[in-house]
């Protein structure tokens, strides 16, 4: 298998976290406490009084995430990639003025752009605010939460990648320029939003292709079935469809639901998703199931479970890796994938170093188009 290859992993942990290592050890020096970890993150606030009314607080955001992957196709052995690559870079600040209104900006930046310019594309871009009744208001450029991981952070992410559901019954592109409003009510959580659904990096396409709408409804349980935790929650998508084929990708759904459930208890996780799109070209449905435990108060083992199936052929899509094997040539009606990980916790989400073995199976009509193991080892840091 190509991801035996010793000589480019260390390559790709010499040339790009050489830094994120030397903190590590840096902070390790120093008893490897919380405290330690706490001193290096606050350097990120750089102005705060709460007695200035006009601006309290201003601080940096962003995430660098990079990895070492090595996939294969087993059916076709020639075809394999193995590669180390910055994943994400972003990088942005926070601001909040006048006691509750916080300004949120965040750009996406390619490290690796081969001589294109070095920003790609605004994420995060955002006004938001809360009522004396707990409503939180946002508006601007915002990620538009639906299914488990695509309602996820990627700095939040317990596997390496979103799953297959999210890259199949989810949009895929992350942030939109919308509306939303979110809060709760005799202990329902609620989320609404109406979005753009175009794909432009900044607002220039802003509501001129479309719309559609996420609405949420979830409630803890857990004092019912004496848990830590026993959360359901409901999504609802609904797309507009103007015919505009410069968008196509995004006006493929006539609606979406999706069900997700996350069990909680001492250190045991178990995470599920249930979701269906109502496509233009056929339907597809989904499932995921997650059990995680932890090992230690910083060590993590995870299994995911994740099925797809559609009505109608060529509707599913391998993930991003699988697909560099054959230029996204990968289509099929029927997707199945096993996940294998083992996750250190530095400072929670914030740094922490996760790996992954998949095993995935991609047929289309009863032919198998993909069949392979796929193996992933990443840093990922956050502030």
């Amino acid at each position: 298998m190509s991801y035996t290859k010793p000589l480019a992993f260390i390559k790709f942990i010499i040339r790009n976290f050489s830094y994120l290592l030397g903190v590590i050890v840096a902070v390790h020096i120093g008893n490897g406490q919380n405290s330690s970890y706490d001193e290096i993150w606050e350097k990120v606030v750089l102005y705060e009084n709460e007695e200035n009314s006009w601006i309290s607080k201003f601080w940096l955001t962003g995430r660098l995430q990079g990895e070492y992957h090595s996939f294969e196709n087993e059916i076709s052995p020639a075809l394999d990639h193995d590669d180390y690559d910055w994943r994400r870079f972003r990088f942005g600040f926070k601001a909040t003025f006048w006691g509750d209104i916080t300004l949120h900006s965040e750009a996406d930046l390619g490290l690796e752009n081969e001589g294109r310019p070095l920003y790609n594309d605004l994420t995060d871009s955002y006004f938001s605010w809360s009522t004396d009744h707990g409503i939180k208001f946002k508006v601007g450029k915002q990620s538009a939460p639906f299914t488990l991981d695509g309602s996820t952070s990627s700095k939040k992410l317990y596997t390496l990648e979103r799953s297959k559901i999210a890259g199949n019954i989810w949009f895929g592109q992350e942030y939109f320029p919308g509306l939303s409003l979110s809060g709760t009510q005799r202990k329902i959580d609620y989320f609404a939003g109406l979005y753009s659904s175009d794909n432009k990096p900044e607002f220039d396409g802003a509501f001129k292709y479309g719309q559609f709408g996420i609405l949420s409804l979830g409630r803890d349980y857990a004092d019912k079935f004496n848990l830590e935790k026993s959360y359901f929650r409901l999504d609802f998508m609904f797309q507009e469809d103007d015919g505009n084929d410069e968008v196509e990708d995004f006006n493929d759904w006539k609606g979406a639901y999706s069900f997700v459930t996350k069990w909680e208890n001492n250190a045991w996780y178990f995470w599920t998703d249930l979701s269906f799109a109502d496509r233009k070209e056929g339907d597809v449905w989904g499932i995921q199931l997650m059990p995680f435990y932890d090992i230690t108060d910083k060590t993590q083992v995870i299994f995911c479970y994740t099925h797809l199936e559609s009505s109608e052929d060529d509707q599913l899509r391998a993930s991003r890796w699988e697909d560099r094997l054959d230029r996204g040539a990968y289509r099929g009606d029927d997707l199945t994938e096993y996940f294998f990980g083992l996750n250190h916790f530095f400072y929670g989400h914030k740094l922490k170093w996760q790996n992954g073995l998949q095993y995935t199976e991609l047929e289309q009509a009863g032919t198998k188009e993909y069949e392979g193991w796929g193996f992933t080892t990443a840093f990922r840091i956050s502030w």
